[in-house]
């Protein structure tokens, strides 16, 4: 029997056919490209999503040459939170607006000076910001009435593509406990769009299912156009941070995991949600009925590298070509001639032009290099670039757990062994890279496998899918130079809070 992971990611879809031993059987990609046309927006063409859906679902199905029959499920993910308009007829109403958005931050501001974002903290445990479909839904109701007037509901990615193949209109716990639940009671609290100003859209708030409840079954035309069989369960949720960490095997109280890709998204599991550190980051339902997942993202992970490379090795990145893995493997290699520390210069990478919202809350914070001399090559702005990125993930662990047991490491970050052992040595604990790639999509199939009863618990799924394939074990002198390192980051950025707002004055009048 084989499983399907669809991942409705927000730069690419990706669908994965996994056999139920975890293995991955097959995997088509399609670009899913992001829209901007205006400043700070950021919206998608829902049609061309479903296409993406489709597209490389039906892919896999006539490359894998797998009988359809034998395909038990299909376990959707997809980015989280932003707003995804349906009317009556189940089409879009506009394009989707996607949590990359940034046109409600007036709101946030406003929201924050009305201390507003703490009452909402205190119901879902989740910090309030421009990601949050409320935010965008009272954007919407100021600047697009007729929008919201002509809708019949507000979904998010993962739940579009799961009307599309199924016609149920639902959401799942993890998306909803972004913006309206209580996360104690896992259930919708209306309180929160009364602070939000935004009651009167109530009745466009999908029913929130536990995520290996959340089921449908494929239409019979939609599984034509795929080549599967119809009436075939299909399994939405969770979203595709909590996908990520269930198929990195991350289910447990005390479990860590590090998503290194575009952003930096580090997640503890809990057995009861945590409002420390208060007012930042989020906490979410897992799709296991009894945890949940404490979540601190950072707003860049890799990208701060690209965008070195990019700026700094651009003949490099121009020989290379296509070929990205061994300009990583050319670049790495000239890191590592620099020693832990980076020669004393320190970096903090917050590249993105929204600021940072973990482990704080700043979108005027940006990035910079401290401690530059007239010796320092290149080669060492390179090393304390990632060694930035891994002092930010120290920042948030501090908080999250700051006595891990271990930590799992996956996305894109996580290819590079240089980088995980940087890891393991600054936060002093073994460091697991999983075999696999898709672990947002695995995750979905696992979830998918334990709705349909393929798998008694998700216990036993995790204990049949999820194998280590590297370890990486701390040295202890790295971990003190990272530790006294990480004493003079915090201290920098504490410092630069009035001077990004003076800077941001600056450029406002240049």
């Amino acid at each position: 029997m084989y499983l399907f992971g669809s991942d409705v990611g927000t730069s690419v879809i990706k669908a994965t056919l996994f056999d139920v031993d975890g293995q991955e059987i097959g995997s088509a990609v399609r670009e899913s490209p992001v829209l901007h046309p205006r400043a700070l927006w950021a919206e998608q063409d829902m049609g061309e999503v479903w296409n993406g859906v489709s597209a490389t679902i039906r892919e896999v199905v006539e490359a894998a040459n797998v009988p359809p029959e034998q395909i038990a499920a299909i376990g959707l993910t997809g980015q989280g939170d932003g707003t995804w308009l349906i009317d009556g007829e189940g089409l879009p109403v506009r394009p989707a607006i996607t949590w990359l958005d940034g046109r409600a931050a007036d709101y946030l501001g406003q929201f924050q000076r009305q201390g507003i974002d703490k009452e909402i903290f205190a119901i879902t445990g989740t910090a309030l910001n421009t990601c949050n479909q409320g935010l965008q839904m009272h954007w919407l109701q100021d600047h697009e009435p007729a929008a919201l007037q002509h809708a019949a509901a507000a979904l998010r990615a993962k739940d579009w593509a799961f009307l599309r193949l199924t016609g149920v209109v639902s959401t799942d716990e993890t998306d909803a406990s972004f913006t309206y639940f209580d996360i104690r009671r896992r259930a919708y609290d209306d309180r929160v769009l009364d602070l939000l100003g935004i009651s009167r859209w109530r009745h466009l708030i999908p029913e929130a299912r536990p995520s290996y409840r959340n089921i449908g079954k494929l239409l019979p035309a939609v599984a034509a156009q795929l080549g599967l069989k119809a009436g075939m369960p299909v399994v939405s949720g969770p979203l595709d941070v909590i996908a990520s960490a269930l198929g990195l095997g991350v289910i447990a109280p005390g479990d860590a995991c590090t998503i290194l890709g575009t952003a930096g998204i580090h997640e503890s599991v809990l057995d009861a949600p945590s409002e420390t550190p208060a007012g930042v980051g989020y906490n979410i339902c897992h799709a296991l009925p009894d945890r949940w997942v404490r979540l601190l993202p950072t707003m860049t992970g890799t990208l701060n590298l690209q965008w070195f490379a990019k700026e700094f090795y651009a003949a490099e990145v121009r020989a290379f070509g296509q070929d990205s893995g061994k300009l990583w493997d050319y670049l790495e290699t000239l890191a590592r001639q620099v020693g832990p520390g980076a020669e004393g210069v320190i970096y903090h990478p917050y590249i993105d032009p929204a600021g940072e919202r973990a482990p704080f809350i700043e979108p005027l914070a940006r990035a910079q290099f401290v401690g530059l001399s007239l010796h320092h090559r290149r080669e060492v702005l390179l090393r304390a670039v990632y060694e930035g990125v891994v002092l930010s993930a120290m920042d948030c662990y501090r908080l999250l757990a700051p006595r891990m047991a271990s930590i799992k490491l996956g996305g894109g970050g996580s290819r590079s062994d240089f980088w995980t052992q940087m890891f393991a040595d600054a936060m002093q604990c073994p460091v697991q890279v999983i075999q696999g790639r898709e672990f947002g999509a695995k995750g979905a199939a696992i979830n998918a496998g334990v709705a349909i009863g393929l798998y008694p618990t998700f216990a036993d799924a995790v204990a049949r899918t999820v194998r280590p394939a590297r370890q990486f074990l701390p040295d202890a002198e790295a971990g003190r130079i990272y530790a006294a390192l990480y004493e003079v980051y915090r201290d920098v950025y504490g410092a630069m809070f009035p001077l990004w707002d003076r800077l941001a004055h600056l450029r406002r009048s240049l």
